[in-house]
């Protein structure tokens, strides 16, 4: 009969043990927590009754929702909430008297009887961290943490900080959703050796915010106290030489990990996900409720012989649960073995005795260098620098495959008589340039051609080209004018860039148009020119006044008469205006100053046209012989303003991209104009042979047009870069030989090897150099197009000049006409027949038929050709006011006449 009993009594609690309930409380957006949580009820037969609560009102929203649990009977809570919201749950856990268990660090740290914390105490946390401190050697460190009561977890090494013991230990306030402040600033005061102590959600924020600031070197050492260190994809940081240290609280030989690891992906569908630490502690807590139940279910039904049961409890009642406080006990003081080691208590709550895996990153990925256990810390392997861990994981001796193109010049199909296989059909830039990293990094290499660099299609969401090769690991690198672009990144990584560049505009060089007809104008500016005009018309007034008041000027028109009656003076305008044009042109002239002040100006004037002269004479070869380029656009805006220029660019490609994705709406409008006219070509030969050939534009990359440039000397760059980017190799994202390919360039830069690399192949090989050489030329002659404008001005001087002679002549031969009572057209003649004879240089005086009348007439042309002899002899003007006797007429002997009459020639 009692065999029965007990198989009665089994079968029910396993019926009843089926129904209880395990309350969970979490943030709505925490769902990892919830799944692990169901999965672990699941696997030791409870149901969960999980609480959601937003971040912001949790406290708020957590008294009401609990208290509903409470009521349909759950044996206790399990907390993934953290800080005050926790002490919220507590205070009604207590006086519920139902188990609470914490996940995470407690904030406030309170020793209390009715929580159990599952995450390591800081008790443990101090002691392993300073024994790493120790063992690492750190003379100084600063302490980085996210908040300023998290820091007892590290308070222990603040009493390390006195100058026995350490150098410095600087603390720093994680404050805020930006730690790039606070980082720079580390950064600043020299620091290197960092212990970061923040919650794993931002753990990763913090990691990409150092690299940002340059804080993860070689020089730089890390140790982080969240277990979730490793848990992260830390690929990006493998190579850059940091050493970092973290903690690992699971341990990968646990056969029950991977069991639920699997349920876990199963229940999430996603077979790739990465469990977080809180999710061990979730199936460990339910471990801990199934392991303490069970023996207190046990203990009795053997003292009372019935099961034990769950009670709904009022939180408005103040209910308190008979057997909560002896589940709690039994949770404190079993000793289980769960996920994450073994659940070991103190009085407290407290889980001080925690095994640790101390994990470090190196190149060759996480690996395993000391355990904490028992208190004690014990080194697997000493610690060694980064750079010979890195040997672990050579290079050396492996085969990749490496994807080109054949654009010049990074790639050429090698021309040879001979028939070439494997690697030796490609010759170029980049094939040397892989060449040398190869040597340096003892790998091995296989060319494949690819033609599509790659880029990611959006209707079909798929990659192409190369970046699909290496996404798919059909090939390890690609090394062409590959240009790293944030889409490209989204898809592979790169490594340092081995080029930079930009976009430019490659444009025929249009022929050299000569200097204008009147270029020698151009020496001075308008405002020179108009000056010196104006300067003349003062100056020539300046000296008609002067030479009016100075006593000297008035000189005696006859020097044979001691006392003249008259007196002339030799500044009228024309004189005036004859003087200054004549220094101007460095011709003098007859006209001497004879007054001191005179004298004075002329000399100030004939300084100045000294200097105005040499500086036009020294200025005007150049402007005579300079023949300029017009180009018909020198910006991107007045190429897209012009109409009658095409432009274009390559179909596939960065520059492409460039223009259709730029927010810039000039740049937009290029692009949908390129796209609807078909301006947009295959490849760069065919755009350089359009612009060769036709009006057309080419936008091309600057390294692509130094080399055109070399090749084509009747091409040139048109204004400046309209971007800037770089070239790199590319590979597959997460790729493990990343590091070692940037140590391989920088090695290179270091030694020059790149630019040896890039003057060889743009310069030298495949016809470079072609237009960069040098010639000295013979001294540049003036041709007929260089001086037309001098010849013009002395030809419209010329005409001027004859035309005013013309008209002169056509005057004196009316008023002969008039004067004789002849012809104009007789008179005419007979002034171009003695003009054209040119010979004489007398002209007989015109005469009518002798008369009566004719005699009065006579006398007084004797008279006007005496007048015309004296202002002749004298060189002064005739028009001086003369007195009631002139001289003239005093002196106007019938000797003189005569003399006059005698040398005509009458006809």
């Amino acid at each position: 009969m009692w065999p029965v009993k007990v198989l009665l009594v089994f079968i029910f609690t396993r019926c009843v043990l089926t129904e209880l309930i395990i309350g969970g409380i979490f943030y709505t957006d925490d769902d990892d927590s919830k799944t692990a949580l169901k999965v672990s009820a699941a696997r030791f037969n409870f149901t969960a009754e999980i609480v959601q609560v937003s971040r912001r009102g949790a406290i708020l929203e957590i008294s009401e929702q609990v208290c509903t649990l409470a009521q349909e009977g759950v044996i206790g809570f399990i907390d993934g909430t953290g800080g005050l919201a926790t002490e919220h749950v507590q205070a009604i856990c207590d006086v519920l008297e139902l188990p609470l268990i914490v996940l995470q660090h407690n904030d406030l740290y309170t020793k209390n009887w009715s929580l159990i914390n599952l995450y390591p105490s800081p008790i443990a946390f101090n002691m392993v961290v300073e024994q790493l401190v120790t063992v690492k050697n750190w003379n100084n460190f600063t302490i980085l943490y996210e908040k300023g009561h998290s820091i007892i977890k590290v308070q222990d090494l603040l009493k390390l900080g006195n100058p026995i013991e350490l150098d410095l230990v600087a603390v720093r306030e994680l404050s805020g959703d930006n730690y790039r402040k606070v980082l720079i600033n580390a950064k600043h005061c020299g620091y290197t050796n960092f212990v970061v102590d923040c919650s794993s959600e931002k753990l990763e924020q913090v990691l990409r915010q150092a690299q940002q600031v340059g804080l993860m070197a070689d020089e730089h050492s890390y140790i982080f106290l969240s277990p979730d260190l490793f848990s992260l994809d830390l690929t990006r940081y493998r190579y850059g030489g940091v050493n970092m240290t973290g903690f690992r609280l699971i341990s990968l030989k646990n056969e029950q990990l991977w069991d639920f690891t699997a349920e876990y992906n199963e229940e999430t569908g996603n077979t790739e996900a990465v469990i977080k630490t809180k999710a061990m502690l979730i199936h460990d807590a339910v471990l801990i409720f199934a392991n303490a139940w069970s023996k207190v279910n046990y203990l009795r039904q053997n003292e009372v012989q019935h099961h034990i049961e769950a009670e709904s409890l009022n939180c408005d009642l103040y209910d308190s649960w008979v057997y909560g406080s002896t589940l709690m006990d039994f949770m404190k003081t079993a000793k289980v073995n769960g996920l994450t080691g073994p659940l070991i208590f103190d009085g407290f709550g407290q889980r001080n005795n925690v095994i640790f895996d101390i994990l470090e990153l190196t190149p060759a990925g996480n690996q395993t260098i000391a355990t904490w256990q028992n208190n004690q810390l014990r080194m697997s392997r000493p610690l060694v620098p980064n750079p010979e861990i890195a040997e672990e994981t050579i290079m050396r001796n492996k085969t990749f495959k490496v994807l080109i193109s054949t654009t010049p010049p990074y790639g050429y199909i090698k021309e040879s008589i001979m028939k070439l296989e494997g690697n030796d059909r490609y010759e170029g830039f980049t094939i040397d340039l892989i060449d040398k990293i190869a040597d340096i990094l003892g790998f091995n290499y296989e060319f494949e051609v690819e033609g599509d660099y790659g880029s990611f299609d959006d209707d079909t969401q798929k990659w192409s080209g190369m970046v699909l090769k290496l996404r798919e690991e059909k090939a390890e690198f690609a090394i062409c004018d590959f240009t790293m672009t944030a889409e490209r990144q989204k898809g592979i990584d790169f490594s340092i860039p081995f080029m930079s560049l930009g976009i430019g505009i490659l444009y025929k060089e249009p022929s050299k148009q000569p200097p204008e007809m009147f270029s020698f104008m151009a020496v001075f500016s308008k405002e020179v020119w108009y000056y010196m005009v104006l300067v003349q018309s003062a100056l020539g007034l300046i000296m008609i006044f002067v030479g009016r008041i100075s006593q000297k000027e008035w000189q005696n028109p006859v020097p044979c008469e001691e006392q003249p009656e008259e007196l002339s003076n030799q500044f009228s305008l024309a004189n005036s205006v004859w003087l200054i044009i004549g220094s101007v042109m460095q011709q003098g002239s007859e006209i001497a100053p004879i007054a001191l002040a005179p004298r004075i100006i002329t000399s100030a004037w004939w300084f100045f046209t000294m200097v105005i002269v040499a500086s036009y004479v020294g200025t005007l070869v150049a402007f005579l012989t300079v023949e300029k380029n017009v180009l018909p656009f020198q910006t991107v805006e007045e190429l897209f303003n012009h109409k009658s220029i095409a432009y274009g660019c390559k179909k596939k490609g960065s520059t492409k991209d460039f223009f259709k994705e730029s927010t810039n709406p000039i740049y937009s409008k290029m692009f949908q104009k390129m796209h609807s006219k078909g301006w947009l070509v295959v490849d760069n030969d065919v755009g350089v042979e359009l612009v060769e050939n036709s009006t057309y534009a080419f936008f091309m990359e600057s390294t692509s047009i130094e080399y055109t440039k070399e090749r084509h000397c009747d091409l040139l760059q048109v204004g400046g870069l309209l971007d800037s980017k770089s070239y790199a190799i590319g590979m597959k994202k997460g790729s493990p030989y990343r590091f070692y390919i940037n140590d391989a360039l920088i090695q290179l830069k270091e030694a020059g090897e790149i630019q040896k690399l890039k003057d060889l192949w743009w310069k030298e090989k495949r016809g470079g150099g072609r237009c960069g050489e040098t010639q000295d030329e013979a001294q540049k002659q003036l041709g007929m197009k260089n001086m037309l404008g001098a010849f013009v001005v002395l030809g419209v001087g010329c005409c001027i000049g004859l035309l005013i002679s013309i008209l002169d002549m056509l005057w004196g031969v009316f008023k002969r006409t008039v004067k004789y009572n002849t012809t104009f057209k007789y008179e005419l003649i007979e002034e171009l027949k003695f003009a054209l004879k040119f010979s004489g240089d007398i002209k007989p005086v015109k005469r009518p038929p002798k008369t009566n009348d004719s005699s009065e007439a006579l006398a007084e042309e004797g008279k006007d050709e005496v007048r015309s002899l004296k202002s002749v002899r004298s060189g002064r003007s005739t028009d001086t006011r003369r007195t009631t006797h002139s001289h003239s007429s005093k002196h106007s002997s019938g000797g003189l006449s005569v003399a006059f009459a005698r040398r005509r020639e009458y006809l």
